[in-house]
Order: C-alpha cells, then structure tokens, then sequence
C-alpha cells in the first residue's frame, strides 16, 4: 500500500496514470534524497505501490519528488484523492436482471437489490499467501544465509525481482479438472479423511480473492469474498476459479461501470500478475486509484460535451 508521510492538511499524494513497475533498487535513492526519509522507507513506497505511490508528501518537497519518480507521476492534493465506504461484506448475493439482490445485507438504508445503473466500479483481485511466499524466500536462501546484512540485501533484490515479473497462471487453474466431491465426501464419511482442496497452480499457495462493487446511490461498497456465496456461477475447489466464475458472472450487468485493467485480466481469464495483491491494504489503495481517475474521465466528459 501507498506510504503516507504525513497526516497534516495540505499534503500531496502522488499517482501514476498508469500502474507500471516502478524500479524500488534504482529509484529508491534517489526518492530517499527527495523526502528526506529512509531509503527502506522509500523501497517499501515504490515496492508496494499499486497506483498511488505516496500520501501525504509536503507541498515544498513535490517537485523534487515529481522529478525523481518521472513525468507521468501526478501531484494531486491529498484531499481531492477519494475515499471509499467501509467494505459491507456480503455472504449470499445473486445477479438479477435489474440489479445486485444481497438478502444476506441488513442495515438501515441498505436496499436488498442494487441497481446495476448506479453500479461505478467492479474491482477484484487475487490475495497472495504471505506464509507460502515468506517460507519459499527463506527456504530458497538458507536460514544460516540471513544472519549477513549482504546476503539479506541479495535476498531482498532477489524478492523484488521475482515480485517484477510474477504472473499467476489463471489459464491453467481454469483447465484444472475439478475432484470428485461424490466420492471424496463418502471417502470422508467412511474413514475420516478431508475433503481434497486444490491448491493454486504455480506454487501460489492459499489464495484468497476480494471483489468490490461500488455503487453510488447509496454510495456504498460491497465486498465479496472466497466466504461469500454468488448464486448461479459454478463454485469450486480452486479460489482463483471461483473468483474468475463470480467476477464474468458480475461483468456481464456492469455496463456503465469502471473495471479496472486487473479486473479485466481476472475476468478474462489471462495469466497475469496485474490481480496479484500482497493484501488487502494495497487492494484497497488500488481501488481508490481506479476511483479517482474514474471521476476525472467522467469530468473531462461532461466538459467536453458542455464546449459543444
């Protein structure tokens, strides 16, 4: 998630037009000088970036940083960046023709159908396993390796490198052939054995998924997770799977709504790395990003069609 320096009024938050990697090795130095903090703390800000680089950067140290981060980073003030509703979680919804039916949502105010017009942006993602990552850094490095500050350091860049070009093979998830429930649960029945689960192709471990809906009257987010129960769309025993199967399923009714370049892969079925997120921070500071430039395009628009 975006690094915020500062919680004071006035700040500046830094945004890419486009989510693109950003170098933490090479940049980060230089962005160090800028802001005068650490460099682990710049590393962290240019490592887990997803569209909003920093929050809450000093108005006198902006171009500085500007210049350092590279033209196409944008400085826009801190409170013109929006914020979304806290996630309501849903655990059974369904796609109806007029709209998204939640009868699992109580709350005074919330509709039990949300109108597909005032649907905004459809955002989803895939969460990684942290142990699983952590555990194949240590184990690939050796435990004795990490006591030395150079091999850490290797280690670290081996990491970022490996995080540059990861890509979740969705593809082949999706060609898995599912186990047979039939049998596991009478397998289960008669001798005490688990129910198989399927873990991610790829080595990715136990991933988990979120996909948001925000919709604007009532201004809301949905949250729907691995947890949650979308009536109609095949489940399954892969999670990546079930969350390509819900995301189509909600795609097919989101018209007039923004889906951002991961969601576009996730539903698409590509192998991609642009749905991968280390968790739900980072997520969330995506979906803000996607937001934000969702408003700005419906600006440049409105005052287009207004000049004619």
């Amino acid at each position: 998630m975006a690094l915020r320096l500062s919680r004071e009024p006035g700040g500046v938050s830094m945004l890419l037009a486009q989510p693109r990697w950003l170098d933490p090795l090479g940049l980060s130095p230089v962005l160090a000088r800028a802001l005068g903090v650490p460099r682990s703390d710049a590393l962290r800000a240019l490592r887990l970036q997803r569209g909003i680089v920093l929050e809450g950067v000093p108005a006198a140290r902006v171009a500085e940083v500007q210049a350092a981060l590279g033209a196409d980073v944008s400085a826009i003030p801190d409170a013109e960046v929006p914020l979304l509703p806290k996630p309501i979680h849903v655990s059974l919804a369904s796609c109806e023709a007029d709209g998204f039916a939640t009868p699992s949502v109580a709350g005074t105010g919330l509709p039990k159908l949300w109108d597909w017009n005032e649907l905004a942006l459809v955002s989803g993602g895939l969460l990684l396993d942290p142990a699983r990552q952590a555990a194949a850094a240590v184990e690939r490095a050796g435990a004795d390796a990490l006591s030395q500050a150079a091999d850490r350091q290797a280690i670290a860049a081996q990491q970022l490198e490996k995080a540059r070009h990861r890509v979740f093979p969705l593809g082949e998830e999706l060609r898995r052939a599912e186990p047979e429930f039939g049998a596991a649960l009478q397998a289960a029945l008669q001798g005490g054995k688990a129910l198989p689960q399927q873990e991610a192709a790829g080595g990715f471990g136990n991933l988990t998924f979120v996909l948001d809906l925000v919709f604007l009257r009532p201004f809301e987010r949905l949250r729907l997770t691995e947890k949650s129960r979308l009536v109609g769309p095949a489940r399954s025993s892969s999670t990546a799977k079930t969350a390509h199967n819900d995301l189509t399923a909600i795609a097919r009714h989101a018209d007039s709504a923004t889906l951002p370049g991961a969601t576009l892969a996730l539903a698409s079925g590509a192998d991609s790395g642009d749905y991968l997120f280390d968790d739900l921070g980072q997520f969330d500071d995506y979906c803000r990003w996607a937001y934000y430039w969702r408003l700005q395009r419906l600006k440049s628009e409105s005052a287009g069609k207004a000049s004619t």
